[in-house]
C-alpha cells in the first residue's frame, strides 16, 4: 500500500506593499524558506496538525492552524495587509497590529 504524499502551497500576490522584500515562511515554528512578490512555493508535509505564519522583520500574519490528510494539497495566499490608501496607517500597524501586516488565508 502506497501512502499518498501531502503538499502545502503558498502563493504571494504581487502588490505595492513590501513589493521588493521577501517574506519568511514559518511552518510549525521553523523557518522553511522565503517567498518573493508574485512567487509561489510548495513543500511536502506529514499527516498531522500544523501551523503556518508569514513574517517580515518583526511583523507577520496571524498564525493559521490546519490539519493535513493523505493526498491533500492545501493552498494558502498571502499579501501585504496594507493597501495604497492605508499608507498613513503604517506606524499604527507597526506598533499596535504587527501580526496584521501580512494577510494570510487558506484558499
Amino acid at each position: 500500500m502506497q501512502i499518498q504524499s501531502s503538499l502545502v502551497k503558498i502563493m504571494r500576490k504581487k502588490n505595492w506593499g513590501d513589493l521588493f522584500r521577501f517574506y519568511e515562511v514559518i511552518f510549525d515554528g521553523e523557518n522553511v524558506g522565503i517567498i518573493f512578490a508574485g512567487q509561489s512555493t510548495s513543500f511536502p508535509v506529514e499527516l498531522d496538525a500544523h501551523s503556518l505564519q508569514i513574517k517580515i522583520d518583526w511583523c507577520s500574519s496571524e498564525e493559521i492552524n490546519f490539519n493535513v490528510d493523505p493526498g491533500d494539497e492545501i493552498t494558502f495566499e498571502c499579501e501585504s495587509g496594507l493597501s495604497i490608501l492605508q499608507v498613513l496607517l503604517i506606524p499604527y500597524y507597526l506598533i499596535f497590529r504587527p501580526n496584521k501586516w501580512i494577510l494570510l488565508k487558506q484558499c
